[in-house]
């Protein structure tokens, strides 16, 4: 899906803005504070139905409004977000009613900004939700069986607060090792096609340095996940939570010289981030499916030689790209051989005050 138009109301410090006739690449430019962020932060919200921001809707929320309101249509569609600060959200799709995982499915958005370059350093946790995402994506089947699973692993971490007894347990162990084994496969044929992407991606920008990445289940597959979760609840009580599971999953990355958060430079760790995102978009792609990239604030992240080949690289794989900068001339010269129809949309204090196709 590529976005023609979008409509943002009440969020940060925007009262009313509207988007139109959107290209491949749409540059969002002005100075900090502008509200250029404020812009990819509300597609993101419109997609996923939370900010990368904040999970708080009141820090998003227009001072002394009561919503916000995020709205974009395609060829195709009409979609339409309004958020509350009480964090309920009405959405829209062609007027009719419908969930996040609904828009979510026909909007795939790609975040890539400042805090995403720190995958490598960070807990198992984005890591794990950059495999879901792709999941979620291209396998229909996993969003409904993720839902089950956390449902019974929440009951699982109640019962382990209390002085459950063990048959209690049992009923939403059987419940997590049905859904959760499932899920692992799953995880497991994914991850496999998607290492051989990133893999070819990976040695383009970082030739030389073997990079791979391992799926890591966090249970014994041999032992199966039934038995490892009875095995470990007198841990799990003594912690008050499930140490083991597929909620506890991560992927984990090796060079030729040991493990790539120890060996890289900042810099290769930069361009292994960029590789695992663009195998994400170009494995959808293969699928038919169009990715909504947005670059927030990557200026500072990559140099602009490496910004042009990503750019030229996602309008490729028919991404569509929102791309925020305090330095448009810059950006103009870098992309000056670069042949892709782009707008320009020029912020000041929250307001759209020029946009040229």
């Amino acid at each position: 899906m590529h976005l023609n138009r979008v409509r943002i109301e009440s969020l940060r410090n925007i009262t009313r803005m509207e988007l139109a006739s959107l290209a491949p690449l749409n540059i969002i430019h002005g100075a900090n504070g502008s509200g250029k962020s404020s812009v990819i932060e509300a597609i993101h919200l419109l997609a996923t139905g939370r900010s990368f921001r904040t999970a708080n809707p009141k820090h998003y929320i227009r001072y002394q409004s009561r919503d916000a309101l995020v709205y974009a249509e395609s060829v195709d569609h009409r979609i339409g977000l309004n958020k509350s600060s009480d964090n309920l959200a009405t959405l829209r799709l062609n007027g009719e009613s419908i969930g996040q995982s609904d828009i979510a499915r026909i909007l795939p958005v790609q975040l890539i900004n400042p805090e995403s370059m720190d995958l490598l350093e960070s807990g198992s946790k984005p890591r794990r939700q950059l495999l879901d995402w792709l999941m979620f994506h291209v396998e229909h089947n996993f969003h409904n069986l993720w839902l089950r699973y956390q449902r019974a692993l929440k009951q699982r971490n109640a019962l382990l607060k209390s002085s459950a007894r063990p048959a209690e347990l049992l009923v939403w162990e059987q419940e997590m090792a049905v859904t959760g084994e499932q899920i692992h496969r799953i995880r497991l044929e994914i991850a496999n096609t998607w290492s051989t992407i990133f893999g070819e991606i990976v040695e383009e920008l970082l030739p030389d340095q073997g990079i791979h990445f391992e799926y890591i289940p966090a249970f014994d597959p041999e032992k199966g996940l039934l038995e490892s979760l009875i095995e470990s609840r007198e841990r799990d009580k003594e912690r008050g939570h499930s140490l083991i599971g597929i909620h506890r999953a991560d992927l984990r990355f090796r060079t030729h010289f040991g493990a790539a958060e120890q060996t890289l430079s900042r810099g290769q760790k930069k361009l292994l981030i960029l590789a695992l995102k663009l195998s994400q978009i170009k494995m959808l792609h293969a699928k038919g499916c169009a990715s909504v990239v947005l670059l927030d604030d990557i200026t500072a992240e990559l140099d602009m030689s490496a910004q042009v080949r990503l750019i030229t690289l996602l309008v490729a794989l028919n991404s569509q790209i929102f791309m925020t900068t305090v330095d448009l001339s810059a950006v103009l010269v870098a992309l000056q051989n670069v042949v892709f129809h782009k707008s320009l949309f020029h912020l000041i204090d929250g307001q759209l005050v020029s946009s040229i196709e």
